[in-house]
């Protein structure tokens, strides 16, 4: 979906699935799980796109990692606490994409359309989240095993 129904840009970027997926099943399964599906999932990203391979892979696990170890401190069952979520996982998921990419000499645009980039992925993946979250969520529901306390 990410490459076909999100390959349509507005004011010249696009919202990143991936990342949207990552932080929601971060938020639901914990930090091994987050770091688990970031790696996976962005160095599946990178190989898609013509990206150096790694970089998404890298980001992607620091922010699911970093999600999945403040879902214990999070106690709200507010529908505001995944949008939030998405929101700063995007943005430092995306920013730090960025700074890897300076730092390694593969970036293409200025540090100023880059924090732009980083705003705008931000923005448009929080208006994902109440399409994705609940999905993730369910899904996610249905491969959870119930305790069972034996006497």
């Amino acid at each position: 979906m990410q490459t076909t129904v999100f390959a349509k840009t507005l004011f010249g970027v696009a919202p990143d699935l991936v990342l949207v997926v990552v932080i929601s099943f971060a938020l639901l399964e914990g930090p091994m799980a987050g770091a688990t599906s970031g790696f996976f999932g962005g160095l599946l990203r990178d190989l898609l796109l013509n990206a150096p391979k790694g970089l998404t892979g890298l980001s992607y696990l620091l922010v699911g990692y970093a999600v999945g170890r403040i879902r214990p401190y999070v106690q709200s069952m507010s529908v505001f606490v995944p949008i939030a979520a998405i929101f700063l996982g995007s943005v430092a998921g995306t920013g730090l994409y960025e700074i890897l990419q300076g730092l390694l000499g593969q970036q293409t645009v200025s540090w100023a359309m880059g924090a732009r980039v980083v705003v705008l992925t931000a923005v448009y993946n929080t208006l994902l989240a109440p399409l994705v979250y609940p999905v993730i969520r369910r899904i996610v529901g249905l491969y959870q095993t119930e305790k069972v306390y034996r006497w």
